[in-house]
């Protein structure tokens, strides 16, 4: 049996030698250049709450966990933590952070920075002498009770901001509160193993088991630690590049979810060895990613990540167009025809590596576009409008919330029926609303209801006014432009092209609320199945319909 590329890497010569750092010792060694961040660390991930907790554990005397270093040369230059910034000449026995960056950013970062009155950042910690708690200052002044922890680094600088207090003379147990936390800082011992002679590539293997055994390390992080070269962040830079098809942001994790699919799927020894990637990866995940976006958006209707069902199509088509890269309008067609069919049945609700692993399979059996991408279809087997598992015309009396599939089906018919403005042509208006970001939630409201209904309020609005639940007959798409409070008027929007009537838009404007409701409901019974039938087409054809072949809009038939 052929070993892995984890058990080639050969064993340390010799044990890690375990010691003691006192802080104090950590910033001497920071500030002279012995200790490094290498270039294949995670970026920061810390934020307040970690570092305020990292200083009231030391005060406690609570462990805050081991160091891992390796003892290597490096060169001269600039080094960085955080916001602080040394040069530093080369040395022939640097201690290199294998696991620790965010413990020894934060002591560092806020030990030695040089500002009077630190502010503004995760690392602008100060001491409540009066509450015995730490707290980071934003833009207000301190109180006169605080202590800023870049004065406990050395005891002589604590003794001249204790002479420059106002208040020393008159609160001497605050003074030796301070004595006593700075003594405590300073005088910390953390534990840490510091190995010698490890390779690079001993030294990525102990980095990558240090990072994943823990949480709060992403996948595309390690990913981009391990291949990245320094400075570069492949990932981030292939999404950011795919920002401009208006689709939103992808998170970065379903970009490497991507780039697994198409390696077939990425196996555990890919990961350790980069020798073992194919040439080229990042920029091949990026060109069949973007044709499945665009596959997604143009042939299927779905405008925006935001408003995807399921994930599941965006990782089958990144292997299926990097597996078939020519243009082709058919296989195209058909695409769109499984995404539909696998959304409303539900079936595209697994995405485990396992139903993955098995489509690409099938994707990678195939020699012809067409016939594999039908293929697909045949996989979800008989899906018929009885038998729907995300029916979209259950959303008419219920409660619409983009956190469910079915909703976003229901959200994606009533845009479907292409709404615009009564002078403007259908095949003219778009929502551009739709390539916006997701507002940020107001920071002093509860988080997820703010979030919640600030997305809503990008994609839909309802027309009834003051009603607890918005419920599917309530709600129409919102165009770029629309205010959030402004009636569908017959002289300025096209009334059918929203699924409303002249008779439902006056019970609207007058309150009749269950007048309104029972309108709407009726042409949304008479919309949503024929919206249905066009999106899953006949059980025995597989083609797409002439609706689709034409890019005819649904409004037509939905104001019979």
């Amino acid at each position: 049996m052929t070993a892995s590329p984890e058990q080639q890497i050969p064993a340390l010569d010799r044990r890690p030698e375990a010691r003691g750092f006192r802080v104090e010792q950590l910033l001497d060694e920071a500030r002279r250049g012995i200790l490094r961040i290498p270039h294949f660390q995670r970026p920061l991930r810390w934020r307040t709450k970690n570092v305020l907790e990292l200083f009231d554990s030391i005060r406690r005397g609570f462990p805050i966990g081991d160091l891992l270093l390796s003892r290597d040369t490096a060169p001269g230059g600039s080094v960085s933590f955080g916001p602080v910034n040394f040069r530093v000449n080369a040395q022939h026995a640097a201690l290199w952070v294998v696991d620790g960056q965010q413990r020894l950013t934060a002591l560092v970062a806020a030990l030695l920075r040089k500002e009077l009155a630190p502010k503004r950042d995760y690392w602008a910690v100060w001491y409540d002498l009066q509450k015995q708690t730490f707290q980071v200052l934003q833009r207000r002044e301190p109180e006169p009770a605080w202590i800023p922890l870049n004065v406990l680094s050395d005891s002589v600088k604590q003794l001249k901001w204790i002479r420059n207090w106002p208040h020393a003379e008159e609160r001497e147990d605050l003074v030796d509160r301070a004595l006593e936390l700075g003594k405590a800082v300073r005088e910390y011992e953390v534990p840490a193993y510091i190995v010698d002679g490890a390779n690079d590539e001993v030294l990525r293997l102990i980095f990558t088991r240090a990072n994943t055994g823990g949480i709060g390390m992403r996948e595309s992080e390690i990913f981009e630690a391990l291949y990245g070269h320094e400075g570069e962040q492949p990932i981030r830079s292939a999404v950011a590049r795919l920002f401009d098809l208006g689709f939103g942001t992808l998170d970065e994790d379903l970009f490497l979810r991507c780039l697994k699919a198409i390696c077939h799927p990425m196996t555990a020894d890919q990961v350790g060895s980069e020798n073992l990637l194919p040439d080229n990866l990042i920029q091949r995940t990026e060109a069949a990613v973007r044709r499945a976006i665009t596959t997604i958006t143009s042939w299927a209707g779905i405008p925006v990540f935001k408003l995807m069902p399921y994930r599941l199509p965006l990782y089958i088509l990144s292997a299926f167009y990097d597996q078939f890269p020519a243009e082709n309008s058919r296989a195209d067609q058909l695409a769109a025809r499984w995404i539909w069919r696998g959304a409303l049945s539900g079936r595209h609700e697994d995405s485990s590596d396992a139903k993955v692993g098995s489509l690409v399979n099938e994707i990678r059996s195939g020699v012809d576009a067409e016939a594999t991408m039908a293929g697909l279809i045949r996989t979800l087997g008989d899906v018929t409008v009885d038998s729907l598992a995300k029916n979209p015309i259950e959303k008419i009396d219920q409660k619409i919330s983009l956190k469910s599939a079915a909703s976003k089906i229901f959200i994606l018919a009533l845009l479907a029926a292409g709404p615009r403005r009564s002078d403007s042509p259908a095949a003219l208006e778009q929502p551009t609303l739709f390539a916006g970001e997701e507002p940020e939630a107001d920071s002093d409201s509860d988080e997820s209801t703010s979030a919640e209904d600030a997305l809503h309020a990008k994609f839909y609005r309802p027309l009834l006014v003051g009603q607890q639940d918005t419920l599917g007959t309530d709600i129409v798409i919102r165009l770029d432009g629309m205010t959030a409070h402004e009636p569908i008027s017959a002289d300025k929007y096209n009334q059918a092209s929203f699924l409303l009537s002249e008779d439902a838009v006056q019970f609207a404007l007058a309150g009749s609320v269950q007048e309104f409701r029972k309108c709407r409901r009726g042409i949304l019974l008479d919309y949503l199945p024929r919206f249905i039938a066009d999106r899953i087409g006949e059980a025995v054809d597989i083609r797409p319909s002439v609706r689709s072949l034409t890019n005819e809009p649904l409004v037509a038939s939905a104001t019979e």
